[in-house]
């Protein structure tokens, strides 16, 4: 009631508009009587009533193509799921087919079906354990919370006038109900009764036309509400099981403003903005300094004949036109751990072969070597990897180079040349072929084919990004002792200025 004195001002003109509009139903109805009209407006209605039966089929059959796409995966919540988290996911779409629908006022029945979808995707992750549900930590389990909110405000939002009616409208709305409900609806069904059966003794035909029609609106309303109340449970199921997944599965332990801290605190230590950090990968003389001036467009590094040897050497390169990259020139292939090592902080790697050196045998076992790594690592993907087959311009005939070279149909003993070197980079690293970019940098005259390369590079960011998104994931959930203890100290030292000032 305190809502109606407060919006009584509104509630008056709300009322004033819409009574003209209103008195049309009680006025048509009248003149229906009158003139003896009411029995073909009843025969009409419910004849509109039965050619909604059509559109009802349709409705439903809608609502299964729909939950076909779903099992279909083309609403995947996350890219790259694996087997596992798939399964899961058909089990929670089976769950939320074959779920009641939800009554619009049955909080508990609510609760009742998260735990369910939280219960089953727990079990599948963990089967035969002791409460699996318990199997996570705790900010992962506050995190989850966090999740299934969001992605069910994004559908409540969806709902017409979802975004006006406050909590206390619908609190006072319930109250009304609850005090006057039962008593109104006893009102309601005694009068309709009585109504219909006067009807039926003062004028059968128009009777069994009016009870027809109330027949077909009924069953059509019944349909759509109980069509709703079955988007609303599948939309509640669906959201909690998605996040589940992605919590049972490993995937949720960072939230988005804390991937977005890793992300700043990652690109201050590689002294960079925050581009995309490239590895420089090859044996020695295979031309990766020549190609890191090429790319950046000037001369970043020493070129000398002797390979360097040393650390790891940052370069961020920043080309008008092109994508900014942080480029971590490496050494060349000796220490296959630091390889790998250096491989797992990279969100994307560059394999500098040479179009004249025969032996690609300790690239390929690197190549190898990260394979298998990258087979260990459930939730985090390999950087990608492109080569770039340099030296090309010194491929028989070695006197000649007149570039541009067409290697999609060659028709020059270069381009020839040039083309089945490619492939054989690609066979023996085992690549793709159009993973595999040839380039040239001599001495004296332009660079051949960089910018093949740099679109190539661009065309693999979103994989270099989404490989930079999982390795700062994981580095954010499994913290190294020095970073725990840091917390831990600040953690004690804010208790203890609480208890101080208490």
């Amino acid at each position: 009631m305190n809502w109606a004195r407060r919006h009584a001002v509104e509630l008056l003109l709300a009322v004033l508009l819409a009574l003209p509009w209103l008195s049309l139903f009680g006025l048509g109805l009248l003149w229906l009587w009158q003139n003896g009209r009411v029995l073909e407006w009843a025969l009409a209605a419910a004849a509109l009533g039965l050619l909604g039966w059509p559109l009802r089929i349709l409705v439903r059959r809608r609502a299964r193509e729909r939950a076909a796409a779903l099992m279909a995966g083309e609403e995947r919540p996350v890219e790259g799921w694996d087997a596992e988290e798939s399964a899961a996911w058909e089990k929670v779409l089976r769950f939320a087919e074959e779920a009641k629908p939800l009554e619009f006022d049955d909080l508990a029945r609510a609760e009742s079906l998260a735990r369910e979808t939280v219960e089953l995707v727990a079990g599948h992750f963990h089967p035969g354990q002791r409460d699996p549900t318990a199997r996570v930590t705790l900010p992962e389990a506050l995190l989850v919370t966090e999740q299934v909110a969001h992605r069910l405000r994004k559908w409540v939002i969806s709902l017409p006038g979802s975004s006006r009616i406050r909590i206390s409208d619908a609190l006072w709305l319930q109250r009304f109900v609850d005090r006057y409900g039962t008593a109104a609806r006893m009102a309601y069904d005694v009068g309709e009764t009585a109504w219909r059966l006067f009807r039926a003794v003062a004028n059968p035909p128009q009777a069994i036309a009016q009870e027809g029609q109330r027949l077909a609106f009924g069953a059509t309303g019944n349909f759509l509400s109980g069509n709703f109340r079955r988007n609303a449970t599948a939309a509640l199921i669906h959201a909690t099981g998605r996040a589940a997944i992605d919590l049972y599965s490993g995937r949720l332990r960072l939230s988005v403003t804390e991937l977005a801290e890793l992300e700043r605190a990652d690109a201050a230590t590689a002294e960079a903005e925050s581009p995309p950090r490239l590895l420089l990968v090859g044996q020695a003389k295979a031309g990766k300094t020549s190609l890191l001036n090429a790319l950046a467009g000037a001369a970043r590094a020493h070129v000398g004949a002797a390979p360097s040897e040393g650390p790891v050497r940052e370069h961020l390169v920043t080309v008008e036109g092109r994508p900014a990259l942080n480029i971590a020139d490496m050494p060349p292939l000796a220490d296959q751990r630091r390889f790998l090592r250096e491989a797992g902080r990279a969100d994307m790697i560059l394999w500098v072969v040479s179009a004249t050196q025969p032996g690609r045998g300790p690239d390929a076992a690197a190549l190898d070597a990260l394979r298998e790594w990258a087979g260990n690592q459930r939730l985090s993907r390999p950087p990608p990897v492109l080569a770039a087959m340099t030296h090309a311009d010194l491929l028989r005939p070695a006197a000649e180079w007149s570039p541009p070279y067409d290697l999609v149909s060659p028709a020059s003993p270069k381009a020839r040349n040039i083309a089945a070197a490619r492939d054989s980079v690609a066979s023996a690293l085992g690549l793709p072929v159009d993973s595999v970019v040839p380039v040239a940098v001599p001495d004296g005259a332009a660079a051949w084919n960089i910018e093949a390369l740099w679109a190539h590079i661009a065309a693999g960011l979103d994989g270099a990004r989404r490989s930079r998104h999982e390795r700062l994931r994981e580095e954010g959930a499994h913290p190294g002792l020095a970073t725990e203890a840091n917390r831990a100290v600040r953690g004690g030292w804010s208790l203890l200025k609480s208890a101080l000032k208490q």
